[in-house]
């Protein structure tokens, strides 16, 4: 007895050891990838930036994540390395590090410049002010830029991989919120988190938007984080720590409203979802509840739902030319629009491989578009298992529709598949696990077959 005693302890040292160990080589990993890439920065507000954000992120990981240590680690890597990619491959096509040489990304610094130089943190000041615009829609996150200039310009002056380097570190936070509810409460096993996060933070699109200075990856995480902060809300029992939820929560909701007012729209259908589960009604009848709602109130002219609509659709068309998008975008919204919409989504960017690699300085860029490309690819793939875990009407296939459908209906740029994309996956991943190996084959197999025919119709229509 003694001995198998001795030898338990024995066991139970050596794991420690193991878990200690692993820890180690973890820690001193991330700190030197964390100095390589500073460095290629030439930045050093880069580096304090990343030393910071890298210590709550270790802190986060060690006390409820530590499983998925490795999985951030990797995220880490490839989400800098994209971050590297994409600037370079932009200033050798574009000349500019931005998005087609400057778009919104280039117009945020800008911004944040102005409202440095002014002196504002308040976001309804700022808009007061007119020195972004009065009716600017995203006046916090200027704010947020010139809280980034003002930290750099302490340790020399900005640069634009501090907010791209940022995004990194607000992903893995987003995946880490994600892991949270995935197995509070669509009850997913390790196997399927770790597929549904790997998938989702290393999809190419989604590097592709993370690696811009946008607002879409910082929005999602304010989202992620009211979703998250009114749970434990409404799970503490103690006064102090409810009061202290309440306070930071009453802080992500503000900064929310300023940075992009209809995503509170999103955590609300998620927080609704969520009180359903935990007073346990049933959500079929919770859902045909809330239908007649929204049909017969007022609510989707609060949310602005004809305005986004009419707004981003003259926008797609006016940027479409005469090609499919067109074709989708001049349809009215209901009932034959959403479903031409649903359909465009899931091939958004059209995975054109002809128009890749047909001039010299773009090769880079286009190796880019390429790995966005095969990325929307498996995507296709992915459509009949997305579609099948739906019909499971529950809080995953539920919280994924809305937002899915909210946002193809109203602010349907590439930019915003961002938003539903963390859901997306998690239903293709259940939906593909759920599924049989004779149906995961004929699944893939009908899918490869139409878009050859597709792919075959569209060179016949485009070269013949």
């Amino acid at each position: 007895m003694e001995k198998n005693h001795m030898n338990k302890n024995a066991l139970n040292e050596n794991k420690i050891n193991i878990l200690s160990s692993n820890k180690f080589i973890f820690i001193v990993t991330f700190f030197l990838l964390i100095i390589i890439t500073s460095i290629f920065t030439f930045s050093f507000s880069v580096f304090v930036a990343q030393i910071l954000f890298a210590t709550f992120t270790i802190i986060f990981i060690n006390r409820k994540f530590e499983r998925s240590a490795n999985i951030y680690l990797l995220i880490y890597l490839v989400s800098i390395s994209f971050v590297f990619l994409i600037y370079y491959a932009n200033q050798i096509y574009y000349g500019s590090p931005y998005y087609i040489g400057g778009s919104d990304d280039l117009n945020f610094e800008k911004w944040g410049i102005d409202v440095y130089d002014a002196n504002l943190v308040n976001p309804h000041k700022v808009l007061e002010s007119g020195i972004i615009g009065q009716f600017h829609n995203s006046p916090f996150f200027a704010v947020y830029m010139s809280i980034l200039i003002r930290f750099s310009n302490i340790f020399g002056e900005y640069s634009t991989f501090l907010p791209r380097i940022l995004n990194v570190y607000y992903l893995i936070w987003i995946c880490m919120l994600l892991e949270f509810l995935l197995k509070k409460y669509a009850d997913f096993s390790f196997r399927k988190i770790k597929l549904s996060i790997i998938i989702f933070a290393l999809t190419p699109n989604i590097q592709f938007i993370n690696a811009h200075v946008f607002r879409d990856t910082f929005n999602l995480l304010q989202i992620m984080l009211i979703v998250i902060l009114f749970d434990q809300l409404i799970s503490r029992n103690l006064i102090l720590k409810k009061l202290i939820y309440i306070i930071f929560l009453s802080f992500i909701i503000f900064i929310t409203f300023y940075t992009r007012t209809n995503s509170l729209v999103f955590s609300g259908v998620l927080i609704i979802f969520i009180l359903a589960v935990r007073l346990k009604i049933n959500l079929h009848f919770y859902l045909l509840a809330i239908i007649p709602f929204v049909i017969l109130s007022d609510f989707t002219e609060l949310i602005g739902l004809k305005k986004f609509t009419e707004i981003y659709g003259s926008y797609v068309q006016t940027n479409a030319g005469d090609g499919l998008s067109r074709i989708v975008f001049t349809q009215p919204l209901v009932p034959f629009g959403i479903i031409l919409r649903g359909f465009y989504a899931f091939i958004t960017p059209f995975p054109n491989f002809f128009d890749l690699f047909k001039e010299p300085n773009k090769v880079l860029f286009d190796i880019t578009m390429l790995l966005v490309y095969l990325g929307v690819v498996l995507q296709i793939f992915a459509i009949p298992f997305i579609i099948k875990r739906i019909f499971k009407i529950d809080w995953l296939s539920l919280s994924f529709l809305i937002w899915f459908l909210a946002i193809i209906a109203t602010t349907f740029t590439f930019r915003h598949i961002l938003i539903y994309y963390p859901f997306l996956v998690a239903v293709g991943v259940d939906g593909y696990i759920l599924s049989s190996k004779i149906n995961r084959k004929i699944s893939v197999f009908f899918v490869g077959l139409m878009g050859i025919s597709l792919a075959v119709i569209y060179i016949s229509l485009k070269f013949l």
